[in-house]
């Protein structure tokens, strides 16, 4: 695996405050001191092209917000690799493990080189009344994405 972990500087967090802010669907709503309070707690990671970030049947407790550079979901099916959809700044991935524990339900791969955001349930759990707030916002960005894989499902068939 290739990839490295580090903790945001100073300036890293001041400057990712208000990008976060406006951007990220998870923290919509949260006021600069509330995201400020998460990614304390945040680690950011870099990977290399072609590297999985996380994969399918894996376990881990972490999302990730990416920062910059294109990520690839894909996930196993009847006849290979399927590609679900292509990511990028500000798209977040992981919210389901971060907030079941269970297992991977998809493998994402950096197509170019990454920078992340990478949070575990810690983070929320330091501050319940924020924590209360990210998850409400992630229900939400699950649901958009699960009415999306209605509706594609529903033409294919």
């Amino acid at each position: 695996m290739s990839w490295i972990r580090e903790q945001f500087t100073f300036h890293d967090l001041q400057r990712l405050l208000f990008k976060l802010a406006e951007k990220v669907k998870a923290f919509r709503g949260l006021a600069p001191a509330e995201i400020g309070e998460i990614l304390s707690r945040a680690e950011k990671c870099t990977f290399d092209p072609g590297t999985a970030i996380v994969k399918e049947g894996n376990t881990g407790p972490h999302m990730y917000i990416i920062l910059d550079g294109e990520a690839r979901v894909t996930k196993r099916g009847r006849d290979g690799e399927v590609e679900l959809a292509r990511l990028g700044a500000p798209d977040s991935f992981g919210e389901m493990a971060l907030l079941d524990n269970e297992t991977r339900s998809a493998t994402v791969s950096a197509i170019t080189f990454c920078i992340l955001v990478r949070l575990d349930d810690k983070a929320f759990q330091a501050k319940p009344e924020i924590g209360l707030k990210v998850y409400r916002n992630i229900a939400g960005v699950l649901s958009e994405r699960l009415r999306s894989a209605d509706e594609m499902l529903a033409w294919r068939l």
